[in-house]
């Protein structure tokens, strides 16, 4: 591959490498503005930038990249010329005055950090620490060097324009140093080129075209380029070195004089004079920062020529004064030591005093003001200072202003609106847009503004046609279900302010309610809505009727024990067929409730069940068999004690029906009791003796005259069936005493 080649290639990776590093620092500096210190998003930032600056130092070490006002350079050749990014960096650095950056090594954490800091100071700030070179100086950095350069001398460019600049240098050697200074403002600024040598190059004429020139482009943010007023100024300079020159050999009042009427004679003071303010402040400006130590006499001796006027017309205004370079305020203050106090004085509430003055004058004759507020504005533009708001009320103020506190504000407005003119023609709409800022404020957690809507919507003292159609507005489902969804978002803080929801509300709530309660997982929020439901009483019967016909087995099952609750002993013939019903919960929510209302169906069910070969079904036959008090079911119960062995699955069985026989308390069933207690068991001791202590407590939960002889004949024994007899007897005897 030819060598030429080679090197192209490795300048195209070598100005990717650039432009990576330049994006990932742009994305550094915001995060380091917008993020404090040691926040991760800072800190990955500055991870990806030093990965960047690796792997460009990979490429070539050391790496110098040139700074200009429009790219980066490396060596004389823009670093991807189009890269908007780059172009912002080298902005960044070239106003914070850096010429030139040099990476030697890769940098360190703190270094990088420095970095950041200098990238988000302004230019005045950096000026007061001595300059950027300065401030990486004192830092300690190593890795990296900023030159700062008189950058307004230099501008990079994809055009020739070094040999045109060679051939207009060499064709304007021909001429005066004022015919080169306008042909290098009609060529750069105003693209005249082809304009006759010959032709007079009247001062006024050229100022005004760039005054024509410089308002077309204010409108996009621009004045003259910088390679313009860099080759101005240095002719400037040129015109008055010249004559400084030329008088040197002449006696001193001769050379002040001859030096006095140069700019005049040059035509470069009426150029000057018929310039716009602003673009004369601009040529000024950059006259004085362009310049070292030995050109303070020459710029003194130019703006003593401009006079005072001109140079009060220039800088009028103390933004203006604070703007201009250091060498040119102090000229200024020499030559305009009037406006001391103006420069020096100015403040910030002095412009906004200004400004409101105007503003105020302006529309006089076409603005109505009140009275009290025309008073205020006078209060606020007189000679006295502004009074400082105190922290908490300037805190109180602006959470007046912050989007929600405005949302409540108008959602009281709306309300007001529609009580005073229920009737109007806009008050459906008021309505709706009250509704639709409730919504907002579920969105937002702010149960409690909702609650305050809506018990103005339900005050009796509304006209009943006006409250009607609120409720008829705040019952519809949608905003019922987005009340009830909040409860998953904002969970048990906002349980209390729900509930007082839905008691303004009413009744409308019932079969969001029900629907809510299918379909939530969690089962404490579950406990809440069915609590919600009871709470309505005999108004939510009809509604969990309706629902006897779901296919889903947890929500009837929680729908048969609510009726259970809210209505004991009644509805058995809706829930009779229930029976029947494959899932064995719902079977057992059924059987519940029918034998509370004693239904004879269900005990024989439950008899059944009793029989079945299924053990979770008989086990769970067994704890449902205390809720009767029937013999047959007594006995059934002992029958189960007498049979089977004593694995660990058939004693849970019997411990239950020990259980669930203490709680009918049936006497005729102690002597059935007995016959276990006297049983014996070689292979099944320890189990069989768990049973007969269980037996023993038992007995004092029945009547103490059928259940102490038999506790007196067991204490009789020696073994540890007899201890636990002798205590339950204790029990016992204690009871009665009591």
């Amino acid at each position: 591959m030819p060598e030429e080649l080679v090197n192209q290639n490795f300048q195209t990776l070598l100005a990717r490498a650039v432009a990576t590093v330049a994006g990932e620092l742009n994305i550094a500096s915001r995060n380091w503005s917008a993020y404090p210190p040691g926040h991760p998003v800072v800190e990955t930032s500055l991870q990806k930038l030093l990965l960047a600056i690796l792997n460009l130092l990979q490429l070539q070490s050391p790496v110098q990249i040139g700074i200009t006002r429009d790219g980066l350079l490396l060596g004389a050749d823009f670093a991807e010329k189009g890269n908007a990014v780059c172009r912002i960096i080298a902005t960044a650095f070239f106003e914070r005055g850096a010429g030139t950056l040099l990476f030697r090594q890769a940098p360190g954490r703190e270094e990088l950090q420095t970095l950041l800091r200098v990238m988000g100071m302004k230019r005045e700030h950096i000026q007061a620490e001595g300059g950027i070179e300065k401030i990486f100086e004192t830092s300690g950095v190593t890795s990296m060097e900023v030159r700062g350069i008189r950058y307004d001398r230099f501008s990079g460019t994809e055009e020739a324009v070094i040999s045109s600049d060679r051939e207009v240098g060499s064709a304007a050697d021909s001429g005066n140093v004022w015919e080169r200074f306008v042909r290098i403002m009609m060529q750069g600024e105003l693209g005249l080129s082809s304009m006759d040598d010959s032709g007079e190059f009247r001062p006024e004429v050229l100022a005004a075209a760039l005054n024509a020139r410089f308002a077309q482009r204010m409108g996009t943010g621009g004045g003259l380029s910088s390679n313009t007023i860099r080759n101005s100024i240095d002719l400037m300079r040129e015109l008055l070195s010249e004559k400084n020159t030329s008088a040197a050999g002449t006696d001193n009042q001769q050379a002040s004089s001859d030096i006095t009427e140069l700019p005049r004679q040059s035509g470069l003071h009426a150029f000057i004079a018929a310039l716009d303010p602003t673009l004369r402040r601009q040529i000024l400006d950059g006259f004085c920062e362009t310049g070292d130590a030995t050109d303070d006499s020459a710029a003194e001796l130019l703006f003593r020529q401009l006079g005072p006027a001109m140079m009060q017309d220039t800088y009028a205004r103390a933004e203006e004064y604070s703007a201009a370079p250091p060498l040119l305020q102090g000229i200024l203050r020499k030559l305009l030591p009037h406006m001391l106090s103006t420069y020096e004085t100015a403040t910030a509430q002095d412009e906004i005093r200004d400004k409101v003055r105007t503003l105020l004058q302006e529309h006089n004759q076409e603005a109505y003001i009140p009275d009290d507020y025309l008073l205020g504005l006078k209060d606020l533009l007189a000679d006295n200072p502004l009074p400082q708001i105190e922290k908490n009320a300037l805190r109180e103020l602006l959470s007046s202003v912050e989007p929600a506190a405005i949302e409540i504000r108008g959602s009281e407005i709306i309300m007001q609106l529609v009580i005073t003119d229920p009737d109007g023609e806009d008050a459906q709409e008021l309505i709706q847009n009250l509704t639709d800022l409730c919504s907002n404020f579920l969105e937002l957690g702010d149960y409690g503004q909702v609650l305050i809507i809506l018990r103005q919507a339900a005050d009796p003292a509304l006209a009943p046609r006006l409250r009607s159609a609120l409720r008829e507005a705040f019952s519809q489902p949608e905003f019922l279900n987005e009340i009830l969804s909040g409860l998953t978002v904002w969970g048990r803080p906002k349980y209390d302010q729900v509930t007082q929801l839905i008691r303004v509300i009413g009744a409308p709530f019932i079969n969001p309610l029900i629907d809510k309660l299918g379909t939530e997982e969690n089962m404490s929020l579950r406990r809440f809505l069915m609590d919600r439901v009871l709470a309505f009483g005999d108004a939510a019967r009809p509604a969990l009727l309706e629902r006897l016909s779901d296919q889903r087995w947890y929500v009837l099952r929680n729908i048969i024990a609510m009726l259970r609750t809210l209505a004991p002993g009644q509805e058995t013939d809706r829930l009779r067929p229930l029976l029947k019903h494959p899932n064995q919960k719902v079977h057992q929510e059924v059987i519940k409730s029918l034998l509370l209302a004693g239904d004879p169906v269900a005990h024989r069910q439950l008899l059944r069940d009793l029989e079945s070969s299924n053990r979770e079904i008989r086990l769970a036959a067994i704890f449902l068999a205390d809720r009767t008090s029937s013999l047959d079911m007594a006995r059934k119960l002992a029958d189960m004690l007498l049979v089977g062995g004593y694995s660990a699955d058939e004693y849970e069985i019997k411990t239950a029906c020990v259980k669930a026989l203490a709680e009918i308390g049936k006497t005729e069933i102690i002597p059935e009791l007995g016959k276990v207690l006297k049983m014996r068991s070689l292979l099944a001791f320890r189990t069989l003796n768990r049973l007969k202590a269980d037996i023993v407590r038992s007995l004092e939960r029945y009547p103490a005259t059928s259940a102490q002889p038999v506790l007196e004949r067991l204490a009789a024994g020696k073994d540890e069936v007899a201890n636990l007899a002798a205590e339950s007897l204790k029990n016992l005897r204690r009871s009665r005493l009591s």
